[in-house]
């Protein structure tokens, strides 16, 4: 019989890349990076944009993608990707909002990384992951 741990690798394609999850919400920061992990991404987690920069400065390693939260209080997501792509320029950029795309895209705030829109579900995130990290 599987556990929940062995159901949900099988159901979800692995990983073996680094994603820098920067996302203001606790609770979601916190399921979503465990669950990340267990698929076998190395995941590092961020409460806002200036902990993501001090991550992504002094992370020794590649960072393949940035999983960011578009409206986070002191830096946005876009303010965040400009600024850790001035040192890692193949990073790679997937945003996370509950708020509306065309209402983003007015405020030109997404520049060319690809949206999710919250709610998300663990099966639309982890397809989307892949989507970008084999394109």
């Amino acid at each position: 019989m599987n556990t929940g741990t062995e159901r949900l690798q099988l159901e979800h394609r692995r990983g073996t890349e680094t994603i820098l999850f920067v996302e203001d919400e606790e609770s979601l920061r916190v399921v979503v990076s465990d669950f990340l992990s267990q698929l076998g991404y190395t995941v590092l987690s961020a409460a806002n944009g200036k902990e993501a920069v001090v991550l992504g400065k002094s992370y020794s390693g590649n960072i393949d993608l940035l999983l960011t939260d578009v409206i986070m209080p002191e830096m946005t997501g876009p303010e965040l990707a400009e600024t850790l792509l001035a040192s890692r320029p193949s990073l790679k950029i997937m945003y996370v909002s509950g708020y509306a795309e065309n209402t983003l895209e007015l405020h030109g705030a997404l520049g060319s990384g690809v949206l999710l829109q919250k709610p998300f579900t663990i099966k639309s995130l982890t397809l989307k992951l892949r989507e970008i990290l084999e394109s």
